[in-house]
């Protein structure tokens, strides 16, 4: 395996743990009756957070305006890898 395609894989690795994470999170938060509103608006709002203190911010923000135009689209997201 390619040195770039085993960082791939430990990067999709890394993604998919994180996504684990943030489901369990987003179920517990479901669970005490959060509006899914109130979820997104956090979610949205610690991205934002998280990314501004991150050298890749321009990247997020890239990823950002891909999902907002997927939103305004009503376009379902891409499927996982």
């Amino acid at each position: 395996m390619s040195p770039a395609a085993e960082i791939e894989r430990l990067h999709r690795a890394d993604v998919e743990a994180a996504r684990a994470l943030l489901r369990e999170a987003i179920r517990t938060a479901g669970e005490r009756w959060l509006p899914a509103d109130a979820i997104a608006d956090a979610l949205i709002e610690e991205l934002v957070a998280y990314a501004g203190g991150l050298e890749a911010s321009r990247r997020t923000a890239a990823y950002l305006r891909g999902v907002a135009a997927l939103v305004e689209r009503g376009a379902p997201m891409p499927a996982r890898s």
